[in-house]
């Protein structure tokens, strides 16, 4: 795991990039303190990525959970016919 502040990130991008892209962690800090991670990510973790940390996804997960601890919840079977019938 390597550590790069600001400065660092700023003048040496491309050099930090390839190490990330080569395995390495890289944390960032920020005036002496932790303020990100670069790890790498591959084109078929992509859409994983973004579907985890896309804000519109997490509200409908938590409204569906509060759905799910309130039993407003369908059998699957019934679910898949009132798809059908659409």
């Amino acid at each position: 795991m390597k550590v790069a502040n600001t400065v660092d990130l700023k003048n040496k991008t491309n050099e930090l990039l390839r190490q990330v892209m080569n395995g390495e962690v890289l944390i960032i800090t920020y005036r002496g303190k932790p303020a990100a991670s670069l790890t790498a990510l591959s084109e078929d973790d992509l859409e994983d990525f973004v579907l985890e940390h896309s804000p519109k996804v997490r509200k409908m997960l938590a409204e569906a959970e509060a759905d799910r601890k309130a039993g407003r919840v369908l059998p699957l079977e019934a679910y898949i016919a009132k798809a059908r019938s659409r």
